[in-house]
């Protein structure tokens, strides 16, 4: 049986506080149990963010969760990439909630569109509302005392690997950073590292689910996180995660949670301000 707990992990950074420091406002990111896919909820002083949305089955709960949370509207909506488990959920999320602004990262789909489906009815849905937008390297919002940094992909993808162009994310707040890294895999971390892009990150959200061709041995070192979440379906067909991520996530020292074994896991960070 699937536990839908939520698991808490209050994270305090001591080391930055100061005489002039507080720890009175919290932010907080949720990694959804989602099952096979991804969604992540980042919500702070009243502001939410969703990335991702999980699947189409999962699409229900991921709104459930949100209005559990008393979250009726979302600030922004983005999509990592557009893969079926990280879009599926948007169907249901766009006609029950209010979304300011939704990006993605402008993957092309004129090779698969004709092919499935679920890819016209994302067009429609999604691309052709005033408030889309493309997110790419460089880019960043705010959400309260939250920054969003893009630093993936540079350029829209037209490649048909959409996982090697799959957006990812850095969230800071005063002290702390979160590497959100969809669907990344190996060939698009090796990128990142050539670019000399800075990935040191308290906790990394592992790409494509923990499989072997993410979280390389040069990737984790870079990032060098304290904590790293998987979100992976239980007993899922693909057998994600590798055992071969699990052993250099072990031998990185890093703390490991799963939603297949945790359920829903929620970092709350102490948001430190000066």
């Amino acid at each position: 049986m699937k536990r839908f707990l939520t698991l808490i992990l209050v994270l305090f950074i001591f080391s930055f506080l100061s005489p002039l420091a507080s720890s009175d406002e919290t932010g907080r990111i949720h990694f959804i149990n989602v099952g096979e896919g991804d969604s992540i909820l980042l919500e702070t002083q009243g502001k939410a963010a969703l990335i991702d949305t999980g699947n189409l089955i999962s699409g229900p709960r991921v709104v459930e969760y949100l209005k559990e949370k008393g979250i009726e509207k979302l600030n922004y909506l983005i999509i990592t990439h557009p893969h079926p488990d990280h879009i599926g959920g948007v169907f249901f999320i766009l006609p029950m909630l209010k979304v300011e602004e939704i990006y993605d990262n402008g993957q092309a789909l004129g090779g698969v569109r004709k092919t499935c489906a679920i890819y016209r009815w994302y067009e429609d849905l999604v691309r052709k509302r005033k408030n889309y937008a493309v997110l790419l390297s460089g880019n960043s919002l705010t959400l309260g005392n939250l920054t969003l940094e893009v630093l993936w992909p540079p350029e829209t993808p037209s490649s048909s690997d959409f996982n090697a162009f799959s957006m990812v994310i850095m969230v800071r707040g005063d002290g702390f950073c979160c590497l959100l890294t969809g669907d990344l895999t190996i060939s698009g971390e090796r990128e990142l590292l050539k670019k000399g892009v800075r990935l040191k990150a308290d906790v990394l959200k592992v790409g494509h689910h923990g499989a072997e061709d993410a979280a390389s041995e040069e990737f984790l070192k870079a990032v060098s996180p304290k904590i790293a979440v998987i979100s992976v379906d239980e007993d899922n067909y693909w057998g994600y995660p590798s055992e071969k991520v699990l052993e250099r996530l072990k031998k990185a020292g890093v703390k490991v949670y799963r939603t297949d074994r945790d359920g829903d896991i929620v970092l709350k960070i102490a948001q430190i301000s000066s």
